[in-house]
């Protein structure tokens, strides 16, 4: 059997997109209430005439947001008067991002696990939907597999590491991908130079803009170390009212938590260790957050979620609607992909799984020790557990064919 050429990567790449605007059309806007916050933060920016976050406003913000989502969609808002053209851009961008992942896998690996890794990130239907709201996960993977395939395929390190940056200014995640790209380029000190310092000079231009604009330097937001001193504690009052301080700004808020962390990380090291195993089940038992995508009625449910959570699937079980069933089928295609990536790393090459395996363990680092659990924060790294279990099938469907040939020789 002839294997697929390139061309038919652009195909599939190109129905791929097109489904994502089709879903977009059809489905209509999915109202998560990270994304209600962004848009209503960028509507007052437009109202207001600032970027995010308004100067003026600078000591009444509870935390920093996502500047990157907010100020996407002030843009959209502020040229069109809809968030619309946005989720359409986004729908763009999740196309792209297909395109990046065949490229990496090709680059890495070989052509035929690329295809294999495009075809696997095609039919998981996980990665449908997410263009209908303004959540920073889509615009965070564009950017970073944009800069990835920047320094690796094309060996424009310096333009890689500027778009991680910007990957960043979405959603500060973008370290574990420079981290993991130091660990690719180990004996290539250099290229590891080049990466860092794009990286940081993307940082200090956004920075400086935030600084002139806002009179704080802003590149990223500023909830992470209020959401693991609220998790830790279980939202410790004195956690909860740092938010009400309008004599700090934010800034100096994300300070105050960094403390309060700190000070409770050294009187309760070892509570602080237990919650690991709970952040690391929460963080990877489901992939389900985005076939609330197509749910009916969105914008009249209190918690949109329930009805596609864990919970409420064991308990419906096997009287599901359509949208469930989908959602189980979902899982069970998510539980392969895991336990086909892990299969992979029998198979471990350096040149060709360094990468995948530096972003899955950095990244699952990061959140144990600085984050929650939370099952959006791995989907980031789907597209190189994806890779990884391409692997695997590519070998299998060697030794299949090897087999044959051994067979018609006899």
């Amino acid at each position: 059997m002839k294997a697929p050429t390139a061309s038919a990567a652009v195909w599939l790449i190109a129905l791929f997109t097109a489904a994502q605007i089709v879903i977009l059309f059809v489905c209509g806007y999915t109202p998560y209430p990270d994304s209600n916050g962004y848009i209503s933060l960028a509507a007052d920016c437009v109202s207001m005439g600032d970027a995010y976050p308004v100067a003026s406003l600078i000591n009444e913000y509870p935390f920093l947001w996502n500047l990157g989502c907010i100020n996407a969609a002030a843009c959209s808002l502020a040229l069109t008067g809809s968030y619309f053209p946005l989720l359409f851009v986004y729908c763009l961008m999740k196309g792209c991002t297909a395109f990046f992942l065949y490229k990496i896998a090709e680059h890495l690996i070989n052509q035929p696990v690329a295809i294999i890794a495009l075809i696997l990130y095609i039919l998981y239907p996980a990665n449908y939907g997410e263009g209908t709201s303004a959540l920073s996960e889509l615009p965070f993977m564009f950017f970073s597999m944009a800069g990835l395939y920047l320094a690796i395929a094309k060996n424009h390190i310096v333009s890689g590491g500027l778009l991680l940056a910007v990957a960043n200014y979405f959603r500060p995640m973008a370290i574990v991908f420079v981290a993991a790209m130091i660990v690719y380029f180990l004996k290539e000190w250099r290229k590891s130079a080049q990466l860092v310092a794009g990286y940081v000079a993307m940082i200090c231009i956004i920075g400086a803009c935030h600084k002139v604009q806002s009179g704080l330097f802003l590149y990223q937001a500023k909830t992470g170390w209020m959401s693991i001193m609220d998790y830790s504690t279980g939202c410790d009052p004195n956690s909860l009212a740092v938010r009400e301080h309008n004599e700090w700004n934010v800034a100096q808020k994300d300070s105050v938590w960094r403390s309060m962390f700190i000070d409770w990380l050294v009187a309760h090291p070892k509570e602080y260790v237990a919650q690991m195993p709970e952040k690391i089940v929460k963080t990877y038992v489901s992939d389900n957050v985005n076939m609330c995508t197509f749910l009916p009625d969105k914008s009249e449910r209190v918690y949109m979620y329930e009805e596609l959570s864990m919970h409420t699937l064991l308990q419906k079980f096997p009287h599901f609607t359509a949208v469930q069933w989908l959602t189980v089928f979902n899982l069970l295609f998510y539980y392969a992909l895991l336990i086909t990536a892990l299969v992979s790393l029998r198979f471990y090459r350096h040149s060709t799984h360094t990468l995948s395996v530096a972003v899955v363990v950095i990244g699952t680092i990061v959140l144990l020790l600085v984050g929650h659990g939370e099952a959006r924060f791995h989907i980031p790294f789907m597209p190189f557990i994806i890779i990884m279990a391409a692997t695997v099938i590519d070998k299998y469907n060697c030794s299949r064919q090897l087999r044959k040939s051994e067979k018609s020789k006899e």
